[in-house]
């Protein structure tokens, strides 16, 4: 199975609007929840705090529709893989305030949302290679509803047991 298939496949409706609005509200009721110390917790040892998870959301969804732009745009450059890890170690998520990575995740997400609904259908069925997978426009926002539904979960069943509230 390619591996972003284990994102679409949660992706919440097939509908394109509805599916990004819906990751997007839970993961903010989620967040707002949570104190500032809270938003520095980490379930285990060398794994990423709640911050740093919501800054790889905001990073990994800005790859992503730069993706769909390229693509959309019948661009078929392949589009190389980036290394997420690094990518928080650079993030500077630990000093950010919760209101911060809340704010740009809310404009990052409405922007993704105006970018793909305003596409017509033919440059949604699009196709390009990123990370060595072949990926339609249409896929990459149901990736993007996906992956932020992963870490939601991850969030809830990692997290959250072993949290002290």
């Amino acid at each position: 199975m390619p591996y972003f298939d284990r994102y679409v496949k949660l992706s919440t409706s097939n509908d394109i609007e509805t599916t990004l609005v819906e990751s997007h509200n839970h993961l903010v009721q989620l967040i707002q929840s949570f104190s500032e110390e809270e938003m520095n917790y980490q379930y285990a040892e060398g794994k990423w705090t709640i911050k740093e998870v919501v800054q790889h959301l905001i990073d990994t969804e800005r790859i992503f529709v730069y993706r769909a732009l390229r693509f959309a745009r019948n661009d078929s450059t392949e589009l190389p893989g980036y290394e997420h890890n690094q990518y928080v170690q650079e993030s500077n998520a630990k000093e950010k305030f919760k209101d911060q990575l809340l704010n740009e995740f809310v404009a990052v997400h409405r922007a993704t949302i105006m970018f793909f609904i305003q596409l017509p259908a033919v440059a949604l069925s699009r196709t390009g290679i990123a990370s060595k997978e072949k990926l339609t426009v249409e896929m990459i926002a149901h990736i993007i509803a996906g992956h932020t539904q992963h870490h939601l979960s991850v969030i809830e069943q990692k997290y959250l047991p072993t949290m002290k509230k």
